[in-house]
């Protein structure tokens, strides 16, 4: 009778262990699809008139300048991206060129015929930035040569560019009035490098 009893008692003990923790019959799955992680999209461009933007596009050609004049260029630099962008530079990648063979008055008293001067003499004379509606002059870079800043990353914007909002550059370059003879028939090819941060 104890065999029975005890058999019996250790039935339910494991009836109940297996109802505790074994698998239960019912079972039901939810699940989540399709959820996702992206990043928008951080893109600047660049325009002559503010009214459509480029990633690539020339902003000016400056032909026959002579000693003493200065040329003045304008362009628009807007935030097409998705985040505002807090900081933007400007990088002139200046290549001086001798435009073929010297000229006669060249010759005299230029002694690199392969490279050209003329970035020597090239002096930006105003710089200034515009945005909403506050124009900020950049005097750190008054009175520079384009080769004095070649390959500088020249700080242009600082502050909070929302995304579709726009500012304003304007440069003037001046040839120096004391370029001499060397420089004749020369040409700077001037890369703007403009970089945007967040």
């Amino acid at each position: 009778m104890k065999r029975y009893i005890i058999v019996g008692v250790v039935a339910v003990l494991v009836f109940f262990a297996g109802v505790q923790f074994g698998v239960s019959y019912f079972s039901d799955v939810a699940k989540s699809t399709g959820n996702e992680v992206s990043t928008g999209n951080f893109d600047i461009g660049i325009s002559k008139d503010g009214k459509r933007f480029y990633d690539d596009y020339k902003l000016f050609s400056f032909n026959d300048v002579a000693p003493g004049e200065n040329r003045t260029f304008t362009f628009y630099v807007k935030n097409r991206g998705d985040y505002p962008v807090s900081s933007i530079s400007l990088l002139f990648n200046t290549t001086d060129l001798e435009d073929g063979q010297l000229s006669k008055a060249e010759a005299l008293v230029d002694s690199t015929p392969e490279v050209g001067e003329l970035s020597k003499y090239l002096t930006i004379k105003d710089f200034r930035v515009e945005f909403n509606g506050t124009e900020t002059v950049l005097n750190d870079y008054i009175g520079k040569t384009l080769r004095e800043v070649n390959m500088s990353e020249l700080n242009i914007f600082n502050g909070s560019l929302k995304p579709d909002e726009q500012i304003k550059v304007t440069i003037t370059i001046g040839l120096s009035p004391s370029a001499g003879n060397d420089c004749l028939t020369d040409s700077a090819d001037v890369e703007l490098i403009i970089t945007a941060s967040q």
